[in-house]
């Protein structure tokens, strides 16, 4: 049980440098468990809050929605979580608003509560 929504909590969006930055959007959070709720599938967050440090350590970009708690990477857990995560993205990717980018080759995509925009 999370402490945000049904399956998600604070910490899991806590920057991954150890600072304790955690200061997640709600809306975010929110649209994520839509996808968790369809696809019955395990969210797993890869980073979410960061601080600039760490955002300038790992080559995020200046002004990533990250750093104002507004944007997510994730990918899913459980079977065959590749294709899945291919699906979810070929269906939100065109539809949805924010930023939405699928990385097939680090297999996770990348959600934000900014404009609509698409890279």
């Amino acid at each position: 049980m999370g402490d945000i929504t049904q399956d998600f909590s604070r910490w899991e969006f806590r920057c991954k440098c150890g600072c304790g930055k955690e200061d997640i959007h709600i809306g975010l959070v929110h649209r994520l468990q839509v996808i968790r709720d369809i696809t019955g599938h395990p969210i797993k967050i890869l980073s979410g809050c960061r601080c600039a440090e760490y955002n300038a350590k790992i080559g995020g970009a200046p002004e990533s929605y990250h750093l104002k708690g507004m944007a997510a990477d994730w990918c899913f857990g459980g079977d065959d979580p590749d294709s899945l995560l291919a699906k979810v993205a070929n269906r939100l990717i065109p539809e949805w608003s924010g930023g939405l980018h699928y990385y097939p080759e680090k297999n996770f995509i990348h959600c934000d509560i900014g404009p609509k925009r698409r890279w």
